[in-house]
Order: C-alpha cells, then sequence, then structure tokens
C-alpha cells in the first residue's frame, strides 16, 4: 500500500457531491484518479462524463497537471433500491467512523449485511447504514466491501462513493489491513500467541460448512488467550487469511469451538448466548488520504456478562500494553 507522503495530492475538500484534489507533484490526470484508487472502469467513466476538471475545464487522462493545480471530480451516486433501502431498515445503524470515501458500522448479532436475494430479510445492516445517512441528509450511497456472518458482530466496512470503491476493495482483499476478533472458546487456550495455519476447504458433506483440508487454501490464524472462567476462554484473535468461517473452523479444529456455534459443535447451555464472535477493531490506511485509521466496536453485552466488563476492559489493555 502506498504511503501517505507518496501520494501526488492531498485533499483539500470532500463531500458527497465532489473531492478537491491539491497536487503535490507533477503527475497525468489518469494518474491523479490511479493514485487515489479509482479502478479503470470507474476513471474511463470519469473522463467520458467530463467529471474531473481544473480551472473548470474538463480533463483528459494525458492531461499534465502541476504541483498546485486544484483539481475537482464531481461524484456520482446511485439511489438506494430493493431490500436494502433505508425504509427496510428498524433502526439507523450504528457508526464508528465515516468521512465522504467510506463508513464503519457496528454490526449487531441476528442480521445479514446485506440481503441475500430471497426477499425474506429485510432488515440488513446496509439498510440500516442508509437509514443512517438519510437521517444525516447525506446522499451518499453506501456498498458493503465486507461480510460477516449473520450472527458475528462487529465492525463493517462500507464505501460511500463509487468512484473510491476499488481502493477499499483491494485494501480489504490484501494484508495491510489488521483485524481483531474477540471470541469466546471452550476450554482452555495457550498463552499465545499461538499460530494455528491449516488449509480449509468445503465439507463434502454438508455445504454449510468449512473443514481442515490438506487440498484446501493456505489460511492462518493468530490466537492470544485473554481471559479464563468456568472452562471457557476469552480470546483475541488475528486474522491472516481471509476464508470462510475460518475463525470457527480453525478454533473448533483444536478442540476449541466458539461458545454459541452449534454448526461447528459448541451446543449446551449456552444458546441464550448466540455466537461469542466479535471483530471487534480494524486497523488501516485509508486508500483515499492516506490516514492511518482505527475503527473499534464496543465489547458486546453478552461478553460482559460472561467475563465482566472491567475485566475484559482491563485484559485487552493489558494485550495491547504487551504489543507496545
Amino acid at each position: 500500500m502506498r504511503d501517505k507522503d507518496m501520494r501526488p495530492y492531498h485533499i483539500a475538500e470532500a463531500d458527497d457531491a465532489r473531492v478537491s484534489f491539491v497536487v503535490d507533484a507533477d503527475v497525468t490526470a489518469d494518474a491523479l484518479l490511479e493514485a487515489a484508487g479509482v479502478s479503470k472502469t470507474q476513471r474511463k467513466e470519469i473522463f467520458e462524463e467530463r467529471r474531473l476538471s481544473r480551472d473548470a475545464g474538463p480533463l483528459r487522462p494525458a492531461d499534465a497537471l502541476d504541483a498546485g493545480d486544484l483539481v475537482e471530480l464531481v461524484l456520482r451516486k446511485d439511489a438506494a433500491e430493493g431490500p436494502d433501502a433505508p425504509a427496510a431498515a428498524a433502526r439507523a445503524a450504528d457508526i464508528l467512523f465515516e468521512d465522504a470515501f467510506l463508513l464503519c458500522a457496528d454490526k449487531p448479532s441476528g442480521i445479514l449485511v446485506h440481503s441475500d436475494g430471497t426477499g425474506g430479510k429485510t432488515d440488513t445492516l446496509t439498510a440500516r447504514v442508509r437509514k443512517h445517512l438519510e437521517e444525516e441528509g447525506r446522499s451518499a450511497s453506501a456498498q458493503a466491501v465486507q461480510r460477516l456472518d449473520e450472527d458475528t458482530t462487529g465492525c463493517v466496512l462500507f464505501s460511500l462513493a463509487p468512484e473510491f470503491q476499488g481502493g477499499l476493495d483491494t485494501l480489504v482483499a490484501g494484508h495491510a489491513m489488521e483485524k481483531l476478533y474477540l471470541a469466546c472458546v471452550r476450554g482452555s487456550l495457550p498463552e499465545g500467541p499461538h499460530v494455528i495455519a491449516a488449509p480449509l476447504g468445503r465439507d463434502r458433506h454438508d455445504a454449510r460448512r468449512m473443514r481442515v483440508s490438506p487440498s484446501g487454501k493456505d489460511a492462518k490464524t493468530t490466537v492470544w488467550r485473554l481471559l479464563r472462567k468456568g472452562g471457557l476462554t476469552l480470546a483475541l484473535v488475528s486474522l491472516g487469511t481471509g476464508r470462510k468461517h475460518q475463525i470457527r473452523v480453525h478454533l473448533a479444529s483444536e478442540g476449541h469451538p466458539i461458545l454459541g456455534d452449534a454448526l461447528y459443535g459448541m451446543r449446551g447451555g449456552h444458546e441464550r448466548f448466540g455466537l461469542q464472535l466479535h471483530c471487534w477493531r480494524e486497523s488501516f490506511v485509508h486508500p483515499v488520504t492516506g490516514e492511518k485509521l482505527s475503527a473499534t466496536a464496543p465489547v458486546p453485552e453478552s461478553f460482559r456478562s460472561l467475563f465482566g466488563g472491567n475485566e475484559i476492559e482491563r485484559a485487552l489493555a493489558a494485550w495491547e500494553s504487551r504489543k507496545r
């Protein structure tokens, strides 16, 4: 990922209608947009629709820009329609971070990130995010660039400007983003860091499940033990890869299924808590501005009822202190 100091521009102003760039180094108009994470397809549309300009004059891809030039990009917004429209939401989403380009929302348990196409579930996190934008009077059109399972909670990133979604997609698909999860599991884990490196593939006997398989795709999960109580362990988990159900399968494969995970073996007496897996924090470099960002989703009450809120906060603070 490019460092902020290597970007040939900085953002002077940005909202739901337009973005103003100040050029910091000699560059072509096309290279400026490419450096901002705008995909080739989007760049082509922008130039064809004459939406990038300098001194109110439209720019062509090969036009040279000089340091100090002010360049304006007019954004195009698409209306939110279908099952993920704002009207489908039960309430507005809880927002952890937002600007003109992206947004991070805190997903509750029991809803999908976006519609599964069946029409059976209309209250989705996407609908809630769009309801939030509507209530704020914003014209941005939110598109999720990450997924969490229905019962998993925590951080989910959304693109708010189609022109810049390519950079966000690249960020999520790569390895530059740090994602940390909290998981409550059966038994006692090693103190850590404990690395689970085991390839994952589909379970041939159950289409819903994944499994550790020598012929599967490489997968790496790192686990730290935070707290132990009553035969359960609170773990902090970092993903080295992003395979489907990766944390759930890796932990279960070592005899430590996640509490509430009926699919991978943790039934019995704890169903009221639901799946105890929470995307606690995402840290990354903003794909457009180059700023270092960190979004943290509050620890759910179900975790607090199991381990005590103060104990969890102290354990997380101690872990962060060791990391430094």
